[in-house]
């Protein structure tokens, strides 16, 4: 058993290595997507911290100008702060990577940067780490890649367990017994001490490329509540009008007035509801709403009410998923563990095809020398 686990664990390692050190170096990247992409491209940021927010409606006819294609918005993204900027999206423009992305001043409503998702440097980490560029096959790839990160995870932690009297050892580098010992002592420690985060990214990798089996093997075991569908009224308005964002989102934030709004989500079609995603005080992540309030888009009327704080057990676990995965869970730190998490593929690739090399250049010298005594 132990020595097929170690012939896997090596050679699965060789042979896909180098695709998960990439995997995670660009999902580290990621991690700190919004103010990395603010750093390579200060344009899009380069105005004070408002002390109030514009209007969202002005916003969404600023862009709207900026783009000046037709096309209408699809939602709002908030600024993580009062001095980061609004994202607004439209549709995706024939044989475009992606959607087109409208950076807002949140203070001015002023238009700051028009961009094509997948045209410029963050969004390039977004694709290598979703797909390798390699759209659908690509994704499967990549969730091909957690399930062996899963395995090297079992399978490491089974060939590390110390023996009785050993344990110390096995959580320490020595430095003082050649280059070999330092390499493996580097490759257990590095492994075990992120054991824990390199499982979380594994499973809830694996949920993000599969979500619905994800979701049907969840609910075989916890209760998973449906998303609502809720349907807008259009004879619902005196007016027979659609709201405009900034009354959408009053509704909304009543009905949580202490939570902190995130995304407003515009209707598509006639029969399509506001929806507002909210994060709530108690919540730790910083970046995700979890929450949303469907609107009637004519009247205003709440429809529904998606509360992160009140679904089942398998809902809240599913909605766990995608904060836990790039760290925003746990707040700051826990983005700082996933980012540091995301580069330690490549410690493990490199010191595992440096172990590997030195034991296969020793048993080639040794054959080497048994044919030179044998002749």
């Amino acid at each position: 058993m132990r020595a097929t686990l170690i012939f896997l664990h090596k050679y699965i390692g060789l042979i896909l290595g180098l695709l998960l050190s990439i995997t995670g170096i660009s999902g580290s990247m990621i991690v700190f997507d919004r103010e990395l992409d603010e750093l390579i491209t200060p344009q899009t940021a380069d105005f004070e911290a408002a002390d109030t927010l514009a209007s969202f409606d002005l916003a969404l006819d600023n862009a709207r100008v900026a783009v000046n294609n037709g096309t209408e918005p699809t939602r709002l993204m908030l600024g993580r702060h009062n001095g980061a900027p609004h994202i607004i999206r439209f549709p995706t423009p024939e044989g475009a990577a992606g959607p087109i992305e409208v950076s807002i001043n949140p203070g001015t409503a002023e238009v700051l940067a028009v961009r094509n998702w997948g045209e410029y440097p963050v969004t390039w980490m977004y694709h290598l780490h979703l797909s390798f560029f390699g759209g659908e096959r690509g994704e499967i790839l990549v969730g091909i890649l957690g399930f062996c990160l899963l395995f090297f995870c079992l399978s490491g932690i089974y060939i590390w367990w110390p023996k009785a009297g050993q344990v110390w050892r096995a959580f320490t580098i020595r430095r003082d017994a050649g280059a070999f010992r330092f390499n493996f002592d580097l490759h257990k420690t590095a492994g075990i001490y992120f054991l824990p985060v390199f499982l979380m990214l594994a499973v809830t990798g694996i949920e993000i490329v599969w979500h619905e089996p994800f979701e049907h093997v969840v609910a075989t075991v916890l209760p998973v509540q449906e998303a609502p569908t809720p349907s807008s009224s259009p004879g619902s308005s005196p007016s027979g009008d659609p709201l405009g964002m900034d009354a959408a989102a009053a509704s909304a934030q009543a009905v949580f007035p202490e939570s902190q709004m995130a995304r407003l989500y515009v209707p598509a079609q006639a029969e399509d509801p506001w929806r507002v995603t909210f994060m709530h005080p108690e919540e730790t992540w910083s970046e995700y709403g979890a929450s949303t309030v469907y609107l009637d888009q004519y009247s205003g009327d709440v429809l529904d009410v998606w509360d992160s704080r009140e679904l089942s057990a398998g809902s809240t676990f599913l909605e766990w998923m995608f904060p836990l995965h790039n760290g925003d869970a746990l707040g700051l730190i826990g983005r700082i563990i996933v980012f540091i998490a995301g580069w330690l593929p490549a410690l493990l690739f490199g010191t595992g095809v440096y172990m590997w090399w030195k034991k296969r250049r020793k048993v080639s010298n040794q054959n080497r020398l048994l044919t030179m005594l044998a002749d």
